[in-house]
């Protein structure tokens, strides 16, 4: 392969779905005059999964949506079929490496899976990682048998592109024995996933665990090394956990926890803290006899409103949709209403809603299965774990660990937290990308290849997801841009992504 057709780096959901699409294309097409090049660079030896999807999170991991809503319409028959066919053989495996937390899923989950109640289903993230490395592995064999595609995989780390003279691409990767080569390619597609958690703090001090990323390593890694280090300290009452963030990793973390009773009874207490202070919500599927939106009605009948404005309302009206749990039809009713008053604003002010302001009503009402919240209220109600409502500012050494600085949130008043903690884990989300700790997106940035969007978490590209001619963006750093065809806030999940990728693979095919 002298020079590649295509270059994908990352092999995620992304890159997965986007390639399924391609393949099931080819394979309908049958024989073509040139057989499709296709070169693929992963650092890891694990391919088609992903973080979510694949052995970095817990087996017992679950899908934060029910099976029903987490899949795009044309993939929910294949994969309930492959679920259904393969039951006992996951069924066994997951029984044998979940623990008590898998024995309790399966008892109160496969009943629901015999009766094909797919609305109420959260099932294990690692079922659909395997239904996906399935897939992929079948369709490159049945490509790759009728002649129809040449594939490359290299076990290496993309680490830079340049643009050629003549409209071709470089790709520069680090190979594991630290050497580097590169390929030549004419189109290249960046699926890497979000970009790497940004640090908080470089050092803890030697008395103190600090986890920058749950999933780096793998999370049964992690708490492994949590598991290690309590084990070290005799006073129970020093044996705190500071979690920063509380998103779905935070709700999962306790979710996990709860399974593992040894090392839960380790830990004294746990202090989440965040700017909202409140964890994701129950998602509530009541039918509500109406969708009240008091706050953005009144913008809409004064006339007068900018972005800010008309975003503000529709934060105070998604509370009111999440005063019993998230009612989603609720809160699509307000989103909707949203974006019918943002058409008079203009083009900028779109790219800042969805770069910006739709992030905040996201954090809003993040949501999780009654699993992840059953066991969180219930560590809530016992006093094991606390929520604390305020901005992260730093850590300063203490006698038996760290001390926690924060800015409380109602009052914007620097305090200092009073327990001390002996671990501390970052469930923050990603960094900048001009300052990420990824040398690729560092590079793509800095050196002028791609521009970040105002949400400086993803990259602008045009409807033909091109960062630059033949330069193509897939998944979460897509996020944040708006055009004729990309207008999300968020693309990390599946069902948008498979949405996504016939009209990508549209342009991969182009000659």
């Amino acid at each position: 392969m002298n020079i590649a057709d295509i270059t994908f780096v990352g092999t995620g959901a992304a890159a997965s779905v986007t390639l399924a699409e391609l393949f099931e294309r080819l394979l309908k097409r049958g024989p073509a005059a040139h057989k499709l090049s296709i070169a693929i660079i992963e650092r890891r030896q694990e391919l088609w999964k992903g973080v979510p999807y694949g052995s970095r999170s817990s087996v017992n991991a679950l899908t934060i949506t029910s099976i029903h809503d987490f899949l795009h319409e044309n993939e929910k028959t294949p994969f309930y079929t492959w679920l259904k066919a393969n039951k006992e053989d996951w069924a066994a495996y997951y029984s044998e490496h979940g623990g008590i937390t898998a024995a309790r899923w399966l008892e109160n989950n496969l009943p629901l899976i015999d009766k094909e109640d797919w609305k109420t289903v959260y099932v294990p993230r690692f079922l659909f990682g395997n239904y996906l490395q399935q897939k992929l592995n079948k369709l490159i064999n049945e490509a790759e048998e009728k002649q129809l595609v040449d594939i490359k995989i290299i076990n290496a780390e993309a680490i830079d592109v340049k643009v050629l003279p003549n409209g071709l691409h470089e790709v520069i990767y680090e190979l594991p024995d630290k050497t580097s080569s590169s390929i030549t390619t004419h189109k290249v597609v960046i699926a890497t996933g979000s970009a790497p958690v940004k640090t908080m703090c470089e050092t803890a001090g030697d008395k103190v665990l600090y986890i920058n990323d749950v999933y780096e390593p793998s999370t049964n890694e992690n708490l492994g090394e949590l598991h290690t280090a309590l084990s070290k300290m005799n006073d129970h009452e020093s044996r705190n956990v500071l979690i920063v963030g509380s998103n779905a990793s935070s709700i999962e973390l306790l979710y996990l926890l709860e399974g593992m009773p040894e090392l839960g009874k380790m830990i004294n207490k746990i202090v989440i803290i965040s700017p909202s202070g409140i964890l994701p919500h129950h998602t509530n599927n009541n039918t509500l006899p109406s969708h009240p939106m008091p706050h953005l009605d009144k913008v809409a009948a004064s006339g007068n409103y900018n972005i800010q404005i008309l975003s503000d309302a529709a934060a105070a009206d998604v509370k009111l949709a999440l005063q019993d749990g998230a009612h989603m039809d609720y809160i699509a009713t307000i989103i909707g209403n949203t974006l019918k008053l943002m058409e008079v604003l203009g083009e900028d002010a779109k790219k800042e809603f969805y770069a910006i302001h739709a992030i905040r009503l996201r954090n809003m009402f993040r949501r999780a299965g009654s699993e992840y919240k059953s066991v969180a209220q219930a560590f809530l109600d016992m006093g094991k774990v606390t929520m604390l409502k305020g901005g992260f500012s730093g850590i300063e050494p203490s006698d038996k660990g760290v001390r926690l600085n924060y800015t409380d949130t109602a009052t914007g008043a620097k305090q200092t937290y009073p327990l001390e903690f002996s671990a501390i884990i970052n469930c923050t989300g990603s960094g900048d990308l001009n300052e990420s700790s990824s040398r690729l997106l560092y590079n793509l940035t800095n050196n002028g290849i791609c521009k970040m969007n105002l949400s400086r978490k993803g990259f602008i590209a045009n409807e033909k997801f091109e960062a630059g001619p033949n330069f193509y963006i897939m998944g979460p750093l897509l996020g944040g841009n708006v055009n004729k065809l990309i207008h999300f806030w968020q693309l990390e999940n599946v069902i948008r992504l498979t949405y996504l990728a016939p009209y990508l693979v549209d342009e991969l095919v182009k000659a």
